[in-house]
């Protein structure tokens, strides 16, 4: 599929794009029009929020801590039900909005790429985040669903990589699917500043690209780290997402095609 064609562009968000198109091993695809990822849209503007509601979209996962909600809100949507789902709780985010001086000397102390390899690794500890965000998924699994972090990278890039792998897309098409995440790179970074993001200027320019690009390496950290632990993905989706054979046959009837 179309790179242009999967991107949803809006003016005040990024990194807002359907994960309709993805052919499964068995030859099947998933539907469009039934699966959103995106970074901040807290700065949505009526245009964007027009078009969001033209997609019909009922449900909204967001997968950032209490901490970035309250500085960042999602904009009030008439018919969508959101959901606060966290994937990092507040203590455990490596790059909190809020902790201005204390994250940016973290980043002024550790190798480029240290903090996001190790932000992907734990990830696959937190069941409780990624059991909700699929209680909601099943929940009306009809209806379409978007779910987001501050970048739409690692905490929506894991949630991504989990649902193409369950519907059974190939890794290599997820990790596709996460260097997308570069493709916007310009505008996520004009849209972080504009906020008033963490001020990093004195942080080297390295360590700086590796916390903000998608990088081959970090999405491997995280399915690697589920197959080193539960030997696959399809394992972890049952002895830790807790999702049964007629919760993953409903995900299929409802997301593929």
């Amino acid at each position: 599929m179309d790179k242009i064609m999967r991107e949803i562009k809006l003016e005040g968000s990024f990194n807002f794009r359907d994960l309709g198109g993805y052919q499964t091993e068995d030859g099947r695809r998933v539907k469009h029009g039934m699966l959103y990822r995106s970074g901040n849209l807290s700065r949505l503007t009526a245009s964007d929020l027009e078009i969001v509601n033209q997609l019909g979209i009922k449900k909204i996962c967001d997968l950032r801590g209490a901490d970035e909600i309250e500085k960042f809100p999602d904009p009030k949507f008439e018919g969508i039900i959101w959901h606060h789902t966290p994937i990092l709780s507040d203590e455990q985010m490596l790059g909190q909005v809020g902790d201005h001086r204390d994250f940016a000397e973290t980043l002024r102390n550790t190798k480029p790429g240290e903090l996001l390899l190790s932000l992907n690794q734990n990830m696959v500890s937190f069941k409780q985040a990624f059991q909700k965000v699929f209680k909601v998924l099943l929940t009306e699994a009809h209806t379409p669903m978007l779910f987001h972090c501050m970048a739409g990278k690692d905490r929506t890039g894991g949630i991504a990589a989990l649902l193409l792998y369950i519907l059974g897309v190939p890794r290599q098409a997820i990790t596709e699917d996460y260097l997308y995440t570069n493709e916007t790179l310009e505008k996520m970074t004009k849209n972080f500043t504009e906020i008033g993001y963490n001020d990093l200027s004195d942080v080297d320019q390295d360590v700086l690209d590796a916390l903000f690009e998608a990088r081959v390496e970090y999405i491997d950290a995280f399915l690697d780290e589920i197959e080193a632990r539960y030997e696959n993905v399809e394992v972890y989706a049952k002895e830790v997402l807790g999702l049964a054979d007629d919760d993953i046959d409903i995900l299929k009837q409802h997301l593929l095609e």
